[in-house]
């Protein structure tokens, strides 16, 4: 496998949760970073505020076609993680998630194809799989999504393939399952849980708590998906990013309150939200044999540092928890 040190590499969505973990994993590995960040009111960067010094900052929107042009010159390697990353918020506004994706992908392949970009690879959801059964799911399952923001992400993943197969562009397209960690935002089940165990809260559950996640800790997806931008075979193919453990919601929501020592029940309401699959666990075989490695974080230590970094950072996220 090659070095990615000296590389040129843009990130898109780099401010990102997962992409924050990206563009840690770069930087330690040599390569130079530029982090496209989309734009907002203050202008303040949420997740890589620490790595400012570290690589280069631009404030561009991956839907501006001839930014996306310009940007892309000279760069060799694009990890595209851009994309409003809420199921939710998705089925609350369908068009805004749907068309962020679409067109945004759309043009970063249309600039890497003008400026001869040596590979691209696409940050892709297990949401896209859909209604699962309870098993390990492999790269060549059905996509059957149940959202706008599944949608969104299976048009890109097929946008890439597209591009491949019309034009030869070298293209990866991956599928995360469940990332956690720190920064992670705080409407998501670990950080929700977390806070409501920090407040006295009963744990508010959607559905009976059998759903079951694959999750992986943050700084082994980030390794996992840079890795890729120079992994030997696996241009034009699709890769899971997961550990194939899998992991009822009622056992996540039972060990964080065990660690944190919380007095708090836990409360059913037996119904899943709208869009939400009931089984998403990888597997992995294909991501171990491609890069030779395997995850290094365990689900306890993991759950364990996780923990220490909302409760320190409390009043950062105060008024965040359980929102869409």
């Amino acid at each position: 496998m090659e070095s990615l040190k000296g590389r040129k590499v843009l990130v898109t969505g780099a401010d990102g949760f997962i992409p924050s973990y990206v563009c840690e994993t770069l930087v330690q590995k040599g390569a130079r970073v530029v982090a496209l960040v989309r734009r907002n009111s203050s202008s303040v960067l949420k997740n890589i505020g620490h790595l400012k010094k570290d690589l280069e900052v631009v404030w561009a929107d991956i839907q501006d076609s001839s930014t996306m042009i310009r940007l892309t010159k000279g760069v060799e390697i694009i990890y595209h993680l851009a994309a409003n990353s809420h199921v939710a918020y998705s089925i609350l506004q369908p068009v805004e998630s749907f068309t962020i994706q679409a067109v945004g992908t759309i043009n970063i392949l249309e600039a890497a194809r003008i400026n001869d970009v040596g590979r691209i690879i696409h940050a892709g959801s297990a949401e896209e799989y859909g209604e699962t059964r309870d098993t390990q799911i492999a790269e060549d399952f059905p996509l059957l999504p149940r959202s706008p923001y599944a949608a969104g992400k299976v048009a890109a993943d097929r946008l890439m393939y597209s591009y491949w197969c019309s034009y030869g562009t070298p293209v990866v397209m991956s599928r995360f399952f469940g990332i956690y960690g720190p920064r992670q935002s705080a409407e998501k089940a670990i950080p929700k849980f977390i806070f409501q165990c920090m407040d006295g809260q009963d744990i508010s559950m959607y559905g009976d708590g059998s759903q079951t996640r694959d999750f992986m800790y943050g700084t082994d997806a980030g390794e996992a998906y840079a890795e890729l931008g120079v992994a030997n075979n696996v241009v034009g193919g699709v890769v899971n990013i997961g550990t194939g453990k899998k992991y009822p919601i009622l056992k996540v929501a039972e060990d964080i309150v065990r660690l944190m020592g919380a007095k708090v029940k836990i409360a059913k309401d037996m119904n899943l939200k709208p869009g939400e699959a009931s089984h998403l666990v990888a597997n992995p075989t294909l991501l171990q044999k491609t890069l030779g490695w395997k995850p290094v974080v365990s689900w306890e230590d993991g759950l364990s540092k996780t923990i220490d970094f909302f409760t320190k950072n409390r009043a950062r996220y105060a008024d965040l928890a359980g929102r869409v």
